[in-house]
C-alpha cells in the first residue's frame, strides 16, 4: 500500500467532499457501514476514511495524521494489519521508537451493541502522552469486529478504525 505524504498529514488518499459536509458518523452507523464493508471486501458508498498501514500509523504523532483544518472534529482512519484486529490489547503503543510519544489504553474492551442487543464491534480508548509523561487531549478509539468462535476471522482483511480526536495539550 502506498502512503502518501502531503503538507503535515501522512495518508493513502486525500478525501474530497463538499464543503460544509462533515462525516459524523454514530457507533453503530461506523461498524455497519463502514467497518462491516471493509472486512467483507465490499465496496464503500463514497472514500470518507483514509487508508494507512498500522506500522506507518503508529511512528507518527496524531498532529501529523489530521488535516489541519480538521481539527475541530474526530478523524477517521481504516487501519490496515493493526494487532487489535485480533483482540490484542496493548496498554501502551509507542510511537515511533518512543521518541515521539505513546499511546495509552484507558481501560477495557467496551462492547457496540445493535438495536437487537447483539454485540457487534469492541473499543478500547487511548490518550496521547509525550514520552515525559506530559498528557495530551489527543485521544484514539479503536474499533474491531468480534473474532468469529469458527476460525474465519483468519480470511478477513485485518482492518480495524480509529477514531482520532483533540489537538490542544493539556
Amino acid at each position: 500500500m502506498a502512503i502518501v505524504w502531503r503538507e503535515h498529514s501522512v495518508v493513502e488518499r486525500e478525501v474530497n467532499m463538499p464543503a460544509g459536509w462533515r462525516f459524523d458518523p454514530t457507533e453503530v452507523e461506523l461498524i455497519q457501514f463502514y467497518l462491516s464493508k471493509i472486512v467483507g471486501c465490499k465496496p464503500l458508498q463514497a472514500n470518507v476514511m483514509k487508508e494507512i498501514d498500522a506500522h506507518h500509523f503508529y511512528q507518527h504523532h496524531p498532529q501529523d495524521l489530521v488535516h489541519d483544518s480538521m481539527r475541530l472534529f474526530d478523524e477517521y482512519f481504516l487501519v490496515h494489519g493493526d494487532e487489535y484486529f485480533h483482540g490484542i490489547i496493548n496498554n501502551m503503543k509507542l510511537i515511533g521508537e518512543g521518541d515521539v510519544g505513546s499511546w495509552r489504553s484507558l481501560g477495557n474492551e467496551e462492547e457496540i451493541v445493535d438495536r437487537d442487543g447483539s454485540v457487534i464491534s469492541l473499543k478500547i480508548h487511548y490518550n496521547f502522552f509525550y514520552p515525559d509523561s506530559k498528557g495530551t487531549n489527543w485521544t484514539m478509539e479503536l474499533y474491531r469486529l468480534p473474532v468469529p468462535k469458527n476460525g474465519e476471522a483468519s480470511s478477513r482483511p485485518e482492518v480495524v478504525v480509529t477514531r482520532i480526536g483533540g489537538a490542544e495539550e493539556c
